[in-house]
Formats: structure tokens, sequence, C-alpha cells
């Protein structure tokens, strides 16, 4: 089951989630010990739960949003009749929580404001490969955001990245203005408990061999299924848009989410 929102198909990481419901909650989930509560009001703001720490996430632009409403099982999805942006809330398989933005004409900004709130103490800090970690006190571990990606309506590859102060704000910068873009941009924030995963730094050769659809090569780096993640989520399209342009394919991987980020980056 999927469902589709700004003209954007959700994937199916969620047909298998279990959510209820209540005055102010349009899903909750519980997943790998994670809790998810997906308001039905977008300006209350989304919480995660996980290890006794709770993580509160503010959404851009909700101003004229509707009532979010559950489309498939843990989406919700806020219609909106004016605007230049789209959101929806999807509390997939893994425990993680993914933020659709849907960026639909020229005239919508490029910059993306996410207010968190957070235990006292906490911190967020950017890693090399453009993902972001949130330390919370008295943990281990703590939320990790994923590289930001970003999409046309073609499946190209729109350049987004992550700006935080270290303490409450984060912003997505989808670069998109003046560009050869077809609307409308889908850009995809994505958020788990746990700093369980790691980047796979493609070379030259192996972004090549990605780009001509050599996903047995990457097998061999990464696992038969997460290749195949790769293949299918656009990692060849994205490997040729790298190679081409003297750069190199780079692909984080989350032990909790099945499936895979692409970004290209220096070799």
């Amino acid at each position: 089951m999927s469902s589709t929102v700004g003209g954007f198909d959700l994937p199916s990481t969620s047909d298998t989630v279990t959510t209820t419901s209540d005055a102010n909650s349009a899903a909750v989930s519980t997943v790998n010990n994670v809790t998810v509560d997906i308001p039905k009001t977008a300006g209350a703001g989304v919480t995660m739960t996980a290890n006794g720490q709770t993580l509160g996430i503010d959404m851009p632009n909700t101003s004229g949003t509707q009532t979010g409403t559950v489309t498939a099982p843990g989406i919700v999805s806020y219609p909106t009749t004016s605007g230049d942006t789209a959101n929806a809330v999807q509390a997939d398989e893994s425990g993680a929580t993914r933020f659709l933005t849907i960026i639909k004409d020229a005239n919508a900004p490029e910059e993306f404001e996410y207010n968190l709130d957070l235990p006292e103490g906490s911190s967020i800090t950017k890693e090399d490969d453009g993902s972001l970690k949130v330390a919370v006190p008295g943990s281990d571990d703590g939320y990790v955001i994923a590289p930001p990606w970003a999409h046309d309506a073609n499946g190209a590859h729109v350049w987004a990245q992550w700006f935080t102060d270290g303490e409450s704000t984060i912003d997505l910068v989808v670069n998109h203005h003046g560009e050869n873009v077809a609307y409308p941009i889908t850009a995809d924030p994505w958020i788990s408990w746990g700093w369980t995963g790691y980047t796979l730094n493609l070379n030259r050769d192996d972004t090549r061999y990605a780009a001509q659809g050599a996903m047995a090569g990457i097998a061999a780096y990464i696992g038969g299924w997460r290749a195949a993640a790769v293949g299918a989520s656009g990692g060849q399209w994205l490997a040729d848009y790298a190679y081409r342009r003297g750069l190199c394919l780079k692909v984080w991987v989350s032990y909790w989410y099945t499936g895979v980020y692409q970004y290209v980056g220096r070799c």
C-alpha cells in the first residue's frame, strides 16, 4: 500500500505499522521501543520518545494546513488549499519518522526550519556525511537525522543540506531557485533513534559501476538487499549524475531502516 501527497508516492515502509488515535493525535505508533505521536494539527508538532527521552519536532510552513488525516498505515497527510508547500509525516516500520515536504512551485522558499524541543543539555552536531547527531544527556545513544535528499517531479536530484545552530534548530535548505527543475519537489528529512548506521564512500570506479547499473559490485560492499534498495531508490541515476561531474556516490545505511539514502560528494 502507498499514499500520495503533492504528487509524490510515499514508500510502503509502514504497511505493517499499527496506530491508534485520540482527540489530539492523528496517529500514535510504537515500533522498536520508539513511540511516534503525529498530531491532527500540523502546528502542534510531532514527538518521538525512546529510552525515556522525548524529542519534539515542529514542522515548517504549517500555516493554512488542514487537519491531518491517516491516508495509509502510519502516514498522516496535511492537505492545503493554498500556499506553495505541503507536509506529510510517516511513522515507518523501523521506528523512525519521515517528514515529507512538498515544494509546489518556484515561489516556494528554499529554507525550511524545524524547531526541536530537546531535553536540557542536548546538542546537535553536523557530521561529515551531512547527517545530524542529536546527543541527549544521560544516554550513550541519541537521535540521528539522516543526510537530506530532494527529488523533482522527474526524479532528478535537487541539492539539499542541513544547517543547525547546534542547540534547537535545524534548517533544511533545498536549492531550487533559478535551477532547471520540474515541480513539485519532494524533500525527505528522516529521523531515528540510535546512532546505528554507517556511510559507504564509493570511489570513482565504484561510482561508474553503479552508474552503469552494475549493482552486483555494490552488493559486495553492502549486501544484496541494500544494493537492490540503491537501485530501486534512484541510485543509478544519482551515480551517473556524480560520475559525469567528477564526484562520487555516497550511501548512508541505517541498521534500523530497511533502505538507504544516497548523496554525492568529493571522492
